[in-house]
């Protein structure tokens, strides 16, 4: 990650940005600048950490992409591809390291859709050079799932070389048009990039973030960690979207935006 994007998500994500609002209006408090960014820092921080505001935030990134309630969509799919979501360190139940939460949501679907269509599934994610690719804990666990064959894309470290890497080795197999395997809320950024790729994809998205309760009581003003989680996970897709569309995309997909 370049120095501006490491810059950018702690000052634009939730919750380090409107800390470090709030920090600053503390250290400005005798002014009234510093009184505005104290109270503008501490009530983004509590709007962020609300279900109706996280599940706002999603809902505009899933509003096009819900789970597929049949597999019709995928009849003219030739291939899985599944996209990784990052590693789980200190697990020693799993020899020392395995993938996250994430990455577990978006491989069972892959394995699910596997089964109902018997397609191969190819797994991308690679990782830093001091580390084994995030594909081989993917295809470990899809093995476990009893998926075959396994396809293994192990140089991408973000979305962006995600879809490029794949399209290479895709192109190498003659696919052509792919079920393409990512949570709901991150589907919007993984299609564009497979597309600018010149991959086809048919989006199979899964792990769509939805409010347990649609009402509004008391409770509903009440700051929960799973929304500022899910207000993290959205307002991270925004700035992607933002970066990868603003930014020139470089030639070299390993080192693209994050």
């Amino acid at each position: 990650m370049s120095f501006l994007q490491d810059v950018a998500q702690w000052l634009l994500l939730p919750p380090s940005g409107p800390l470090l609002l709030a920090i600053v209006g503390l250290l400005l408090l005798r002014f009234l600048l510093g009184r505005v960014l104290l109270v503008i820092g501490l009530l983004l921080l509590y709007l962020f950490s609300l279900p109706v505001v996280s599940h706002g935030l999603m809902g505009m990134l899933q509003k096009d992409y819900w789970p597929p309630g049949d597999m019709v969509r995928f009849n003219h799919a030739e291939a899985i591809v599944v996209l990784g979501a990052g590693y789980r360190s200190g697990a020693v139940e799993y020899s020392g390291e395995t993938v996250n939460a994430l990455a577990l949501v978006r491989l069972r679907y892959a394995a699910h859709l596997h089964r109902q269509t018997g397609l191969p599934v190819l797994a991308t994610g690679g990782g830093p050079e001091d580390r084994v690719p995030e594909v081989q804990w993917m295809a470990e666990v899809l093995e476990e799932y009893g998926v075959t064959p396994i396809l293994k894309e192990d140089q991408a470290r973000d979305t962006w070389g995600n879809a490029h890497y794949s399209a290479e080795l895709l192109d190498e197999l003659g696919i052509r048009r792919v079920a393409l395997v990512t949570h709901a809320h991150h589907m919007p950024r993984a299609v564009w990039s497979f597309r600018q790729a010149g991959v086809d994809v048919i989006p199979a998205p899964t792990g769509a973030f939805v409010p347990e309760d649609t009402a509004f009581t008391p409770s509903s003003l009440r700051p929960q960690a799973r929304a500022l989680y899910a207000s993290w996970l959205a307002m991270h897709e925004y700035l992607g979207l933002a970066w990868y569309r603003l930014r020139p995309q470089p030639l070299n997909p390993g080192v693209g935006p994050s």
